[in-house]
């Protein structure tokens, strides 16, 4: 057991990253000691056992996103004042970290429902499946708060005029002309 702690920890330099490694190498020898035959020795058996876990961890954490501790989150109605409280959940850091205030001001101005969306679609990084089973929400639902969450931030950016705007021009044309 020594000698798989020992290079556990060569391998992940982190006591509890070489305990879970040892932990899940010797669940792998368990699950196949079956396969071992009498030309391996146990040491070396479990030592590639253990050198291919980790192997396949590694592999995996580079599929993934660098993963940071946050402290305790706390979700809440989204301002700017908010933005410079102390607490900040995870969406509040995001919104803090964006280059254009006016793109910061255009979520803030999104009702809570559409922004958390987009947050978890286009930040987060979900599908739509995903955000849906986050919600609690069908996926059509989903997907409809995320075209109009585009629509209302296109409007608010000045992509498209505003609907007041819209609504204004269309009662001033002349009756029978097309707008």
């Amino acid at each position: 057991m020594k000698d798989l702690h020992r290079s556990a920890y060569s391998y992940t330099r982190n006591v509890a990253d070489a305990e879970d490694l040892v932990q899940e190498t010797l669940l792998r020898a368990f699950r196949a000691f079956d396969s071992l035959s009498g030309e391996y020795r146990l040491k070396a058996w479990l030592l590639s056992i253990m050198r291919n876990a980790w192997i396949s961890r590694y592999r995996a954490s580079m599929r993934r996103p660098a993963e940071t501790l946050v402290g305790d989150l706390h979700d809440g109605h989204v301002d700017s004042k908010a933005l410079n409280s102390d607490t900040h959940s995870a969406e509040h850091l995001v919104l803090r970290d964006m280059p254009d205030p006016q793109l910061v001001d255009a979520l803030v101005a999104l009702p809570e429902s559409l922004r958390l969306t987009v947050y978890y679609v286009a930040v987060v990084g979900l599908s739509c499946h995903e955000v849906a089973a986050v919600m609690s929400v069908p996926k059509g639902t989903v997907m409809s708060r995320m075209y109009r969450s585009r629509l209302h931030l296109r409007r608010l950016l000045g992509a498209y005029p505003p609907l007041a705007a819209l609504e204004e021009a269309t009662t001033m044309a002349p009756q029978g002309q097309p707008v």
